[in-house]
């Protein structure tokens, strides 16, 4: 999976906390999440799998179970396997990810997009992501 981009919420967190000393709390708890549609930046047009019926369910991440930062780009990866639940249903295919500071609704705070789509099919095995798979980096000029 290549590296996340930070949302337009989470970019503007940061520089009003840098800039304006406005005070920002990140959360304890990140969930990630799986789209058939990448979102936008600001986090407009994307599709997350549907969890009607269909055995999906955002996966949480604690803070701190990061890896790095490593590498010119300053990147920092999962520690932990994620693994989400067995597909009931067709997930259709899955094409990026996301970190959210809620399991549902909540802002998006990085996206991403899968270098492979996935496919999932009701009845295939449970889909996950590997320790050190989910990258979350700085960007470089």
């Amino acid at each position: 999976m290549p590296s996340s981009t930070a949302s337009n919420y989470q970019h503007n967190k940061f520089l009003a906390l840098l800039l304006n000393n406005t005070a920002y709390t990140p959360p304890a708890t990140l969930y990630v999440a799986l789209f058939t549609t990448v979102p936008a930046l600001d986090a407009t047009g994307g599709v997350e799998v549907s969890t009607s019926s269909t055995g999906y369910g955002r996966q949480s991440i604690a803070a701190g179970a990061w890896t790095g930062p490593t590498g010119v780009n300053q990147e920092y990866s999962n520690t932990n396997e994620i693994t989400y639940g067995s597909p009931t249903a067709s997930w259709g295919t899955i094409v990026g990810a996301g970190l959210y500071d809620a399991s549902t609704g909540g802002n998006l705070l990085y996206v991403s997009t899968l270098t492979t789509p996935k496919p999932v099919a009701s009845g295939d095995g449970a889909p996950r992501i590997l320790a050190g798979q989910l990258r979350i980096s700085r960007a470089t000029c």
